[in-house]
């Protein structure tokens, strides 16, 4: 990877999940501390059936009013599915936002030359009001940030 680039990872989708219960619900379902995920810090977790066995994996970050999930573009549907299933009487929100928003991958150099960067794996800071954080599982991963599609398009004119 060019230490100056940027790549969108096109296999990677996006979900958000929203409402006054999108702590709690998320918290019942992963196999992480969403109390570790906040404006500061992002993680790495699973979801798993009843019975233990591994379904679908994705980094969570927190975002405004809710939490996004960068996961595997072709999972996105299945993993929507299943979080709907689990949705019952929770007041939250679940949106698929892989047509809005990409996620692009940078290299853990360029992601230490933005303001507060920190060489702290799942370390999120603000660009443009758009989550960039460095991996949570390993450092040496590089970072990510997840932005709208139309404030790339315009950044890049």
């Amino acid at each position: 990877m060019n230490k100056k680039k940027v790549y969108i990872l096109e296999d990677r989708g996006v979900l958000f999940v929203q409402g006054k219960d999108a702590k709690e619900f998320l918290q019942n379902l992963i196999t992480n501390d969403i109390d570790k995920v906040n404006e500061t810090n992002s993680c790495f977790a699973s979801l798993l059936t009843p019975q233990g066995k591994y379904l679908f994996d994705f980094l969570i970050i927190k975002h405004k009013n809710g939490y996004f999930l960068d996961c595997e573009k072709l999972q996105i549907e299945n993993l929507y599915n299943q979080l709907d299933l689990y949705k019952l009487r929770s007041k939250v929100e679940i949106l698929n936002l892989s047509n809005e928003f990409v996620v692009a991958a940078l290299s853990n150099e360029k992601f230490l030359e933005f303001d507060g960067a920190k060489n702290l794996p799942g370390l999120t800071i603000k660009y443009r009001e758009d989550p960039i954080f460095l991996d949570p599982r390993k450092k040496e991963l590089g970072a990510r940030i997840i932005i709208n599609l139309e404030k790339l398009y315009l950044s890049l004119k």
